[in-house]
């Protein structure tokens, strides 16, 4: 029974699910979404070292993960099981800093339907933007966007 329940999490460890809601319609059915599978990460095994003896220095018990969109990695030899270590090391890589930021920008993809890219660029377009610059008292006033083509901004850039 309990060598079945190992096994079941560690298949749920090797493929990441997330329940998201749809921001733009949050009465809408939450959804499952595959964004991590097996073909994303690579699994390596190596012996153990420190005390334990010969058993642990022959044994390929211990198990690194690297998932490679992120760069994000997991690594344990704790267990004298390769079975745990693997568990062990995908909770590692889960709360890696780098795999957080990176779940967390695939689900505002799935949530908003568009890459964070595409997002900040059409946040940061020109229409959107307020340019300011000090006058001679230090006091910040506005200007237009032909005020970077004109002469003056270049005397200015210049000096």
């Amino acid at each position: 029974m309990k060598r079945d329940s190992q096994r079941a999490s560690a298949r749920q460890g090797e493929k990441s699910m997330k329940t998201v809601n749809n921001k733009n319609n949050p009465n809408e059915e939450k959804q499952k979404v595959t964004i991590a599978s097996r073909k994303d990460f690579d699994v390596s095994y190596f012996c153990g070292s420190g005390a334990g003896g010969q058993a642990r220095n022959k044994v390929a018990s211990g198990v690194q993960i690297i998932h490679r969109e992120s760069g994000a990695t997991g690594r344990a030899s704790d267990s004298r099981s390769q079975e745990q270590n693997k568990k062990s090391a995908f909770e590692r890589l889960l709360k890696d800093p780098k795999m957080k930021f990176w779940m967390a920008k695939k689900i505002y993809e799935v949530r908003q339907q568009e890459t964070l890219e595409e997002t900040i660029e059409k946040d940061t377009s020109v229409d959107k933007l307020k340019f300011e610059i000090k006058d001679e008292n230090g006091k910040w006033i506005p200007v237009n966007n032909e005020y970077f083509e004109s002469e003056a901004a270049k005397i200015e850039y210049k000096n």
